[in-house]
């Protein structure tokens, strides 16, 4: 076996397969394994997806390919039955079933909540799996609850909400594809009342979210760029001077940031300069198992504010 790709074997050994929900298995961009740092691989049961940010040479890519399906094989093969190889370096993704067969509709779960994703269409998959802990505190947070969850993409912070007995949950994002989808995830989850998908423009919908204020619950988690409609170093704080006019007494809030570029220093800094005083730092979760960071300032920052009791 080649040298270089033992930590990624050693990290499919340790991996929770067993448990057959999505997972991280080798999380090369938290930089712990240097050489590597081009390269996550995930379980999508029954798939293995090998993602490069990297271009890699075509040897290289055979040998590594190779080795982690061999070592499926040998190892999982009632578990993990293909391997799809996704190359994100340059403007377009590119996703190649390497080895095996996927479902015809690919179902993962996650405590107990299923989604439906695509590893081989689109440059996102339909679930971000660095964000369970934001799911799992969605679901804690929100029993009897009113949710909002801004840039919604495939609700799955409504499915945990859901999953977690709130009352009703407004899911807001501009792409009624993703929308689709994310209404397509909550029937196949039995979640068919006290949901609704609004294809808005976030920025210039805030009259229609005040309307429906109080929420006891609010989820941002825009992306960090996306051409011609948010830019997170531009446009977040477009959304945050609208915020304290959709708070109740004890309003939760998860503010999300993925941008290695924004510390958390910098991220509070922000926060706190455009919610006037109406919010204060609860806690940031902790990242996600398997996610390891050696900067954690560059890593996904997920932050609980609340309704702030002291008001400046």
């Amino acid at each position: 076996m080649t040298a270089n790709f033992t930590p990624i074997i050693t990290a499919l050994e340790d991996a929770p397969i067993l448990k057959n929900e999505l997972c991280r298995v080798f999380h090369g961009r938290g930089h712990s394994v240097e050489a590597l740092s081009h390269i996550n691989l995930d379980f999508y049961p029954p798939s293995l997806f090998l993602v490069s940010y990297d271009e890699i040479d075509e040897q290289t890519l055979t040998e590594l390919t190779d080795v982690v399906w061999q070592w499926a094989q040998k190892n999982q093969p009632e578990l993990i039955t293909s391997l799809v190889y996704q190359q994100r370096a340059g403007v377009q993704s590119q996703n190649t079933l390497v080895y095996g067969q996927l479902p015809s509709q690919h179902v993962v779960t996650e405590n107990c909540i299923r989604f439906l994703v695509d590893l081989q269409s689109r440059q996102n998959t339909g679930i971000f799996p660095d964000m369970r802990s934001g799911r799992e505190f969605v679901m804690a947070n929100s029993k009897h609850g009113k949710v909002l969850n801004l840039f919604s993409y495939t609700c799955g912070f409504s499915l945990a909400a859901m999953q977690g007995g709130a009352d009703h949950v407004m899911n807001m994002d501009m792409s009624k594809g993703v929308l689709k989808v994310g209404k397509q995830n909550h029937q196949l989850n039995g979640f068919d009342k006290g949901v609704s998908f609004l294809p808005h423009d976030i920025l210039k919908s805030f009259g229609k979210l005040k309307k429906a204020a109080p929420f006891d619950l609010i989820i941002v988690d825009p992306p960090s760029f996306q051409k011609g409609s948010f830019i997170l170093t531009k446009d977040y704080q477009k959304v945050l001077r609208r915020l304290p006019e959709l708070l109740s007494d004890t309003t939760k809030l998860l503010l999300c940031a993925n941008s290695p570029e924004l510390s958390e220093d910098a991220f509070k800094a922000l926060i706190t300069e455009h919610t006037q005083g109406a919010i204060e730092f609860f806690e940031r979760l902790a990242p996600t198992a398997s996610f390891i960071e050696v900067d954690s300032d560059r890593s996904l920052k997920a932050l609980v504010y609340k309704t702030s009791q002291t008001p400046a």
